[in-house]
């Protein structure tokens, strides 16, 4: 099996199609009414906010890992499994709101992608539990495996943005066509 089976799959998930349809009109709903639509989409910005986010949470779990694997710095580690812990709130928020305004097929790959994300996030909490009173190999264990599963999040959230086009609607321009150089002489 390849990861474009596995994408194809996440894609035809029709049984997720209820849940996301209400879900979607809650989310919708919440922010219907206020700025935070917007502001949680990045319309100031032009662009989404939630894939700059996410490089917040992502960058400190590797460097854990890094910290755990390579210089068995497991302080260093808990930091940065808490630092990535802290990001997580508002990188889920811009998410959701994000998810909220995508096609039917893309809401179906978003909740999978959600879901590999939601048990990675645990994973990384449980880790962060067990090092209050020092680190053993079930906490290096469990946070490894936690940016494991944070890692196929993040290949069904590349699936969902470069293969399916979520979140680039608003792109106002295509590539620009580099200018010849001129001769200098």
């Amino acid at each position: 099996m390849n990861l474009e089976s596995v994408f194809r799959k996440a894609e035809a998930a029709g049984f997720l199609d209820g849940g996301s349809r209400f879900l979607q009109q809650r989310i919708q709903g919440a922010l219907g009414s206020s700025g935070a639509g917007p502001l949680l989409r990045g319309s100031w910005l032009g662009h989404p906010v939630h894939p700059v986010l996410v490089s917040i949470p992502i960058g400190a779990w590797v460097g854990a890992s890094i910290f755990d694997l390579a210089f068995r710095d497991h302080v260093g580690a808990r930091r940065l499994i808490a630092l990535g812990l802290l990001a997580t709130p508002p990188t889920l928020m811009t998410g959701w709101a994000d998810w909220a305004d995508r096609d039917t097929v893309q809401r179906r790959v978003g909740l999978i992608h959600a879901e590999a994300n939601a048990i990675g996030v645990v994973a990384m909490l449980a880790s962060y539990l067990r090092r209050r009173h020092g680190t053993d190999g079930r906490a290096v264990a469990t946070s490894t495996a936690g940016l494991l599963a944070i890692g196929i999040g993040g290949a069904l959230g590349g699936h969902l943005t470069y293969a399916m086009g979520a979140g680039v609607d608003g792109v106002r321009e295509g590539p620009r066509t580099d200018s010849p150089l001129t001769s200098v002489g």
